[in-house]
């Protein structure tokens, strides 16, 4: 069962952070006489006794909190401590707002479950997907011109399409000082795999300072693997670059550590894959266990009536594998029944194609055989044999995972639309030939024998879409490592 602080979506912030973040306010507020501080959900008061021991005065120090338990724990040392939603605060001016929001998600809070109607009104500039935008959002509103927000998130905001309009309005309205990726196991304390980011903005409206918000440098550092790295993170983690490059990103998706050369191809490359494919999801069941069996639970005289189903690949599951999921030839007649029963392009069922994973940190593509109906996974579908052996190898080389999860989507789900707005480049006859010939090669391999070892030919696959896509020998390190330790790197 939550406590009542998991379920409002607090998490106990660790002290190291704690100091990093202070430190971060601190230096902005050097040369202010009287500074006035904000931590708007003070929970357990590890942001304000930080404060007070590093040297400020706590008449400089708001603090509010939902929780009258709260607050009446703190109010001996706060003097300027109230119980306050602060999604309901009134405006005020402040040169400092610090903290650690709550993060839950619309989905996941009977707070705005209970208050959608208004929440959807006040945050209609950003909507309404987590608390902790929501605050960002709020804080803003509070905070002076200049003035500074050191927050810790979770980082889902970075590049989740669903918050495409809270990263545009981040964009418009501050210089972005500092992203932080923080050690992954940085909650695990309290028994929360969440992952976070430490974010420093600084307030900066109107047209009047476009220029100088798309010209900030931003510092842009990668996962740290412990809270002792911060202060001094390796000079491969850390990344300095313009502002600008967020705006030009479609859903002005921000990225984190990528090299420019990923982002210039990315942004600049006019074809996309879904500019020479078609597909994409296909048959949504609504419920999988009613329309799908395993190859194995079919009577052998029923075997004739049922139809392999691709839904969803994995990491073992690169080049090729046989589906263990059949679904009935006769799978138009549920269409008609049942309303969440849903069949997408229809006009590519059955013919040779790609199938993707979507769901986990790995992704993989495998080659889709002729006569096969497949799930809401990407599929893909080509103008002939080459295209599609071409592409196949494309989709699993390091390259395109790398955009795809580093660039596109930093969450656990990847879609068709996301595969399709891979940049796509048509190499001449002899390479695509030669990147052809490989991909055949393995599929086959793969086909009898699914532990076929690849590693030696997806160093050449790999090799050959860095030189295709003219990525330079120093930035394809970065490449490599990221996707042979995922995990730990989203």
């Amino acid at each position: 069962m939550l406590t009542q602080k998991r379920a409002l979506g607090k998490y106990a912030t660790p002290i190291k952070t704690v100091d990093y973040m202070v430190d971060k306010v601190l230096e902005h507020i050097a040369d202010i006489n009287h500074p006035v501080i904000l931590d708007p959900a003070v929970g357990d008061g590890v942001f304000v006794d930080r404060l007070i021991h590093k040297g400020i005065d706590p008449s400089f120090i708001h603090a509010f909190d939902i929780d009258p338990e709260v607050v009446e724990k703190n109010r001996h040392r706060l003097p300027l401590i109230t119980i306050q939603d602060f999604l309901l605060a009134d405006a005020s001016q402040y040169d400092v707002i610090i903290g650690n929001p709550p993060y839950k998600s619309k989905r996941q809070s009977s707070y705005i479950k209970a208050n959608r109607l208004r929440l959807e009104k006040q945050f209609a500039e950003i909507g309404v997907q987590n608390l902790y935008a929501m605050f960002i959002y709020q804080a803003f509103q509070q905070l002076k011109e200049g003035g500074l927000l050191c927050f810790i998130v979770q980082d889902s905001f970075l590049t989740n399409v669903y918050y495409t309009k809270f990263r545009r309005f981040l964009l418009d309205n501050s210089l972005i000082k500092e992203i932080l990726l923080a050690p992954r196991d940085l909650f695990h304390h309290t028994d929360a795999d969440v992952r976070t980011a430490i974010l420093t903005l600084e307030k900066c409206t109107g047209k009047e300072n476009e220029d100088m918000r798309r010209n900030n440098v931003m510092r842009l550092v990668d996962r740290l693997q412990d809270e002792d790295e911060y202060d001094h993170p390796p000079d491969n983690k850390v990344q300095l670059c313009r502002q600008n490059y967020f705006c030009q990103m479609e859903h002005y998706n921000f990225f984190v550590n990528v090299p420019l050369s990923v982002i210039h191809t990315t942004l600049e490359t006019p074809l996309k894959l879904g500019d020479v494919t078609e597909g994409g999801t296909g048959i949504s069941t609504g419920h999988d266990a009613r329309f799908l069996r395993k190859a194995d639970d079919i009577p052998e005289n029923e075997q004739g009536n049922w139809v392999p189903f691709y839904k969803n690949g994995g990491k073992k599951d690169a080049w090729y594998y046989e589906t263990p999921y059949r679904i009935h030839k006769d799978w138009q007649t549920p269409s008609t029944i049942y309303r969440d029963f849903m069949a997408r392009n229809a006009s590519c069922y059955f013919r040779e194609g790609i199938t993707c994973s979507s769901m986990g940190i790995e992704f993989s593509a495998a080659y889709l055989p002729e006569g096969c109906l497949f799930g809401v996974n990407a599929n893909l579908f080509t103008r002939n044999r080459d295209d599609l052996f071409y592409i196949l190898a494309f989709l699993n080389s390091h390259l395109a995972k790398y955009i795809l999860r580093a660039v596109f989507n930093r969450t656990n789900m990847i879609t068709a639309g996301y595969v399709k707005r891979l940049p796509y480049i048509e190499p001449d006859r002899v390479i695509k030939q030669e990147v052809v010939r490989i991909s055949k090669y393995l599929v086959e391999q793969r086909m009898k024998d699914r532990e076929f070892p690849y590693a030696r030919y997806q160093k050449k696959i790999d090799r050959l879409f860095y030189e295709i896509y003219q990525i330079p020998e120093e930035d394809r390190p970065v490449i490599d490592v990221f996707c042979e330790g995922m995990f730990e790197r989203l």
